[in-house]
Formats: structure tokens, C-alpha cells, sequence
């Protein structure tokens, strides 16, 4: 089954996109998400996935659905894939994330020191030479995690972007150095280095941090880049992941260095992904230069009304659930939890998706529900 675009538009994916983040008027609301599910590529295209024409029918299917696009993971391959890098670390791979199977085993603080120690090393030695670390990645196939060069996430970027059809493709979305020291450490050995060794932690961050920046200036300088993102893991469903106090030593100084490479490039659109409850945080961010706050998760209290009133300049991401209602609600309940947060947005500065992405388990007429629902919403 295929269709056709149906609506109208006036203005471009960019001129959209631009428009909302400045506030002024727009045609329809824009649509802003990750789309990691076959089923919804098959029923946008009208064809069968495979690892030969993937690309182009996830490509069409962007640009079907959405105004941008976050980062980027083809369908190339079928199953899993289990790498192990012969350094005590193995990953588990699909086409769409991946996870850690297997660390090095620790037994003491000394332990993670020495691998902490070597990382460093490794990143430092990746920022000479303009290299992607495989130390310093998420392993969750991020759009740059598979190539060697900086220089060829800005080329694959431009290609990809060409086939994107005026979809406005998002720059790559790195993790801040916390999120991932906790994912190749684990919370309880990261909090016992930063208790019992500060400073090998603290020089972590500082090396991750100029690795970033060095990324950061490979690529924020390309025009057809105008959306920019910094991520990280922030809290849980209720409370901040850290005491403000370390986010205020530590993670907001490191990421007012991102916003401020961002800015040197020229970028006057940038999106903070900011995992889970965030209230305590999200003035900071916004008084350091972040124009757009994401994900809006229903589950970790982030009420859109609350926000709009307290920031009524500053764009509203993805809020419609990807835990429950995409994967399980009725396509009723769907539209109407998008028309209440458009409403909710006062009808402006918000960019419509789901709270992470269209992963496997969504139900794809409900995806399709949350799209139509905003695209056709009468301003």
C-alpha cells in the first residue's frame, strides 16, 4: 500500500524547521523523530526491506513523514551482530541500537583506573588526529559510530542529505562524556572513581570534552547543517540521575563548551536531548544557549503547559510516548495526545515526534496517526 503526500506545503523542510525555532509563522507544525521500524517503511514505500534497498526506502520514508530527521541507522543487514574488540568489551549489534554484553571485569577502583587512564589515551590520540574513537562512542549506531575519519561523517552526511528530499537531516548527535563514561563503566564503578579518584575522573571529562570540540569543528561549519545536538543521560522518571551540585561542576561547564563551539560555527539552532526528568536543569541550559529541550516524556513528568509558561521562547521535542501509547494505544489515543501537545505548546515552537523513536515494537499506524494528527492541525 502506498500514498501520496496530501498536504500543501508552502514552505521548505528548512524554512519550516527555521521558522519555528524563531517564531514566527509557519504552514503546518513540523515533525522531528527517528524512524527505526520496517513495517512502517514497507507500508510509506509500498516495498519489502532489504539489505540492498533499505537506504533508499528509509530515506523515502523520512522525507514522507518528516520535517527532520535525527540520527541515522539503515536496515543493511539482517539479525544480530556480536563484536568483540578483543579489549575486554563485547557488543551485541541489530540494525537499529546496540548494547554492551560483556566489560572488563573489575575488582577495585584501581581497576577502572587503569582502564579510565588508557581511554584517555585513546581519545586524545583520536582528537590529534581527527579520528572517531571507538572508546569514546555509545555503541547504539549512532549515525558517525561506524566510520574511521571525522571527515567522512561530514561526506556521508551530504550524501545522505541529498536523498533525504528537503528533509533537514540533524548534525551528529554526541553523548555527553558522563553518559558515556556510565555506559562503558556502569553508574556504581563511575561514582567510585569520582569519589576516591576525582581527578582521573575529572581529566575523563576534560579529554572527552576537547574530543567533542574537535568533532564539533570537523562539521558544524557545513550550511547544510542548521540543526545541531548535544545528548545525554540526565534522569530518571522523577528525579535528576546526579545532585544538581555535580551537574552544575561538572556537566553543565563541559556542555556551555559544546554550545559555545556550536555558536563559533555560526549555528543558531541547537537541540539539547536531555534523557528523562529534567526540570531542576533546564534553566541552565537555556540561559547557556540551548534553544530547543528534548524529549518531552509524559513518564518523567515533563509537562508541555508547565514549560510553556516558564519558557516561552525555547522549542518543545518529541512528546508524544514511545513507551506505551506508540507501541499500544488505540490510533485515537495517539491523535489525541498530539493535538494536546500542540495545544499545550500554544500552537508554536514545538516540533512534533515521539519521546525517542519509532523503534521496532511501535505499532506504524499509530506512527502515521502522530504525523497526520500534527501535519494536519489547523493553526
Amino acid at each position: 500500500m502506498t500514498h501520496s503526500n496530501v498536504y500543501k506545503d508552502e514552505l521548505t523542510c528548512r524554512e519550516r524547521l527555521e521558522r519555528t525555532f524563531e517564531g514566527r509563522e509557519v504552514d503546518r507544525i513540523a515533525t522531528y523523530d527517528i524512524i527505526h521500524n520496517v513495517e512502517l517503511i514497507e507500508y510509506a514505500t509500498g516495498q519489502k526491506v532489504t539489505p540492498v534497498n533499505a537506504e533508499d526506502l528509509l530515506c523515502r520514508t523520512i522525507n514522507r513523514y518528516l520535517d527532520l530527521v535525527r540520527h541515522f541507522a539503515v536496515p543493511d543487514y539482517e539479525g544480530v551482530k556480536i563484536i568483540d574488540e578483543g579489549d575486554g568489551f563485547v557488543y551485541r549489534y541489530e540494525w537499529w541500537t546496540g548494547q554492551i554484553l560483556q566489560k572488563p571485569a573489575f575488582k577495585t577502583v584501581e581497576d577502572v583506573v587503569r582502564l579510565v587512564e588508557k581511554d584517555i589515551e585513546k581519545i586524545s590520540a583520536c582528537t590529534e588526529k581527527g579520528k572517531i574513537c571507538q572508546a569514546a562512542n555509545n555503541h547504539v549506531n549512532l549515525f558517525y559510530e561506524k566510520f574511521e575519519y571525522f571527515e567522512e561523517v561530514c561526506r556521508e552526511y551530504r550524501r545522505i542529505s541529498e536523498k533525504l528530499g528537503g528533509t533537514v537531516m540533524l548534525g551528529p548527535e554526541m553523548p555527553m562524556g558522563v553518559s558515556i563514561a556510565l555506559f562503558r563503566y556502569g553508574i556504581d564503578w563511575w561514582t567510585y572513581l569520582y569519589h576516591d579518584c576525582p581527578e582521573i575522573a575529572l581529566k575523563y571529562i576534560q579529554v572527552y570534552s576537547d574530543y567533542e570540540t574537535a568533532f564539533i569543528n570537523s562539521y558544524a561549519g557545513m550550511y547544510d547543517m542548521p540543526f545541531v545536538c548535544s545528548a545525554g543521560s540526565t534522569g530518571l522518571n522523577d528525579r535528576l540521575l546526579f545532585a544538581y551540585d555535580f551537574f552544575k561542576e561538572v556537566i553543565l561547564p563541559a556542555e556551555k563548551k559544546v554550545i559555545d563551539a556550536f555558536k563559533r560555527n555560526g549555528k543558531k539552532y541547537i537541540i539539547h536531548f536531555l534523557d528523562g526528568y529534567k526540570w531542576p536543569i533546564i534553566n541552565d541550559f537555556v540561559d547557556m544557549g540551548t534553544d530547543a529541550v528534548d524529549p518531552f516524556e509524559p513518564y518523567c513528568l515533563m509537562d508541555i503547559k508547565k514549560f510553556r509558561q516558564q519558557f516561552p521562547e525555547t522549542v518543545v521535542c518529541q512528546p508524544v510516548d514511545c513507551t506505551q501509547l506508540l507501541p499500544y494505544g488505540t490510533e485515537e489515543q495517539v491523535k489525541e495526545a498530539t493535538l494536546n501537545a500542540i495545544k499545550d505548546a500554544g500552537g508554536y515552537k514545538i516540533l512534533i515526534g515521539s519521546t525517542s523513536e519509532i523503534h521496532p515494537e511501535v505499532n506504524y499506524r499509530n506512527a502515521v496517526a502522530m504525523y497526520e494528527s500534527a501535519r494536519s492541525f489547523t493553526l
